[in-house]
């Protein structure tokens, strides 16, 4: 069976959507772990692709999407492949699902279709004639990326809308990282691995324009050296503790008590306070640093260094990124916040 590594997921930048289960039962009984049935659908997407309804996009496109398009010259292969882990060892989370690939002259395109790891684990929770792959990331340009979801709607009866990130998963996605990155050793030598990892952070907020017009945005730079401070579990500020209760880790609530105290910026940074005022109109719409970046426009990037082939042990930065893709995977399971 023609496979490809889980590696494809990291240093992509993706945008995010939700999917609802692919119906395939007119054409085969199972998508996944059956070479066959990826065949037949490369073929058909390749061949959409190739003919008229290119044409037909080429047409309607504008004059930019047209000279983008040019540019990547015709296409060579398209490819329907099973994801698998990039090593035997049981420290790799595994992420079922398929990749495609779309090889033109000068670039390839991919996209990925994702499994709930846990419930795709389970003897029997796949219902026959349909796979349920809730987390849609791709890697095409607008013109491209709408052909290829039509394409799945055609073929899967399946429906799919953008994956938009709130603020409270933005919040619990850094934390669950950094709680990643926290677990790879002693406290002084996680310490030394988070700022090695994530180094400078940035903290996009964005502002309603009733109370901003003219200030869309703010970022908040903390430097890797002051991140140790916002990881201290007693920051000896009693809302600081207070808000703790709610979390997983110190740092959105000692950063949220820095803000007020130093800055006068009363923020409800995760949304899990019952705000009043103008504390509604200020939200947290991104988070990057040198290991990943989230925003709530539904785009992602986890950057994981190569590593050697005889390595089995993986990179604290690989693990942390696998828990927040998985953390992302049950996102697109429970809804939300969605558009289409």
């Amino acid at each position: 069976m023609a496979q490809t590594s889980s590696s494809e997921l990291f240093n992509t930048s993706w945008t995010l959507h939700r999917l609802s289960p692919l119906h395939h039962g007119k054409d085969c009984e199972t998508l996944l772990d059956n070479s066959t049935a990826l065949k037949v659908y490369a073929t058909r997407l390749r061949d959409q692709l190739t003919g008229d309804v290119l044409a037909g996009l080429h047409a309607s496109a504008t004059v930019a999407d047209n000279d983008g398009l040019s540019k990547t010259g015709a296409l060579r292969q398209c490819h329907w492949l099973q994801i698998t882990t990039d090593s035997s060892s049981d420290q790799h989370a595994s992420f079922p699902g398929i990749l495609v690939r779309l090889e033109y002259e000068n670039i390839t395109y991919k996209a990925a279709l994702l499994a709930d790891p846990e419930k795709d684990s389970r003897s029997g929770d796949r219902r026959e004639g349909s796979t349920s792959l809730p987390l849609l990331l791709t890697k095409f340009p607008a013109a491209l990326r709408q052909t290829f979801i039509s394409f799945l709607s055609a073929n899967f009866d399946a429906y799919c809308s953008s994956l938009r990130l709130p603020p409270s998963f933005l919040c619990s996605g850094m934390e669950s990282f950094i709680a990643g990155l926290r677990g790879t050793g002693s406290r002084g030598s996680a310490i030394g691995i988070i700022e090695e990892t994530i180094k400078d952070l940035q903290l996009t907020l964005s502002f309603s324009t009733s109370i901003a017009p003219e200030l869309r945005s703010l970022n908040v730079n903390i430097p890797r050296s002051s991140l140790n401070d916002f990881l201290k579990e007693d920051s000896g500020n009693s809302k600081a503790r207070k808000l703790k209760q709610k979390s997983r880790s110190p740092f959105i609530p000692n950063l949220s008590s820095y803000l007020e105290n130093h800055l006068a910026m009363k923020l409800d940074m995760d949304g899990s306070a019952q705000t009043q005022g103008a504390e509604r109109h200020v939200r947290l719409s991104k988070v990057a640093c040198s290991a990943f970046v989230l925003g709530s426009d539904g785009r992602m990037k986890l950057s994981v260094s190569e590593q050697s082939e005889d390595d089995e042990d993986i990179s604290p930065s690989q693990r942390a990124s696998e828990i927040l893709l998985q953390t992302t995977i049950q996102r697109a399971i429970l809804g939300g916040q969605t558009t289409t």
